[in-house]
């Protein structure tokens, strides 16, 4: 059975979620968070970074580097696409995600949902309106146009690109910051795409019902 520490709302680890659930990988969640980090847990993940795995035979740390070890230790599902480019477009699409569109939707998740829903404190609106203004604007561009009218970001199956783009744009969501598809109709319709897929509806499901106990 794989183990992974951190928490399914955290984007890095929806991603890793999302990648052991698209290959039908049983798992279990130690519930560890940034905050809350276990004693030893730097036995799990030196660098202190969270997702980590363990299964039978690796510990891991690194969402992108667990993807790549799940991607070729069960190759059947696989979550990177086989050809050089479009291997390559999956990897920085992903890279892109977990840099530049989580550096937009996190600030605005931790200001609106972790401040005020499990710190007690308000959110810096101001901070909020910025990042919304300056900063997603050239972020969801730049997704927009790398989009096509249909697919996902690398093809038309699921990789774990989408994963990662698509664990920041539920953050966002559920921050109160959906994509406007009058700015971004490309991307406004694959969000819509992705999210109507049964991987992507069981998880934000499941999300629901974990925020709702």
């Amino acid at each position: 059975m794989t183990t992974v520490y951190g928490i399914p709302l955290s984007p890095f680890a929806r991603k890793v979620i999302l990648a052991l659930e698209a290959k039908g990988i049983e798992y279990t969640v130690n519930p560890v968070t940034p905050m809350d980090k276990p004693e030893g847990f730097e036995e799990i993940s030196p660098l202190g970074k969270i997702p980590a795995i363990k299964d039978d035979m690796v510990t891991l740390a690194d969402s992108s580097v667990i993807c790549e070890y799940l991607d070729q230790r069960y190759p059947e599902t696989p979550i990177y696409p086989e050809g050089l480019l479009e291997r390559t477009r999956a990897r920085w699409l992903e890279e892109y995600a977990d840099t530049a569109v989580i550096g937009v939707a996190g600030p605005i998740f931790f200001e609106r949902v972790v401040k005020t829903k499990l710190m007690g404190q308000e959110a810096d609106e101001a901070r909020v309106q910025e990042v919304i203004s300056e900063e997603m604007p050239k972020v969801y561009g730049y997704l927009n146009d790398q989009l096509g009218d249909t697919g996902f970001l690398a093809g038309d199956s699921l990789t774990a690109a989408d994963f990662s783009v698509g664990s920041s744009l539920i953050n966002a969501m559920y921050a109160g910051v959906d994509v406007d598809a009058a700015q971004w109709p490309k991307l406004a319709a694959y969000k819509d795409r992705l999210f109507a897929t049964e991987l992507f509806s069981h998880r934000l499901a499941a999300d629901k019902a974990m925020m709702t106990v």
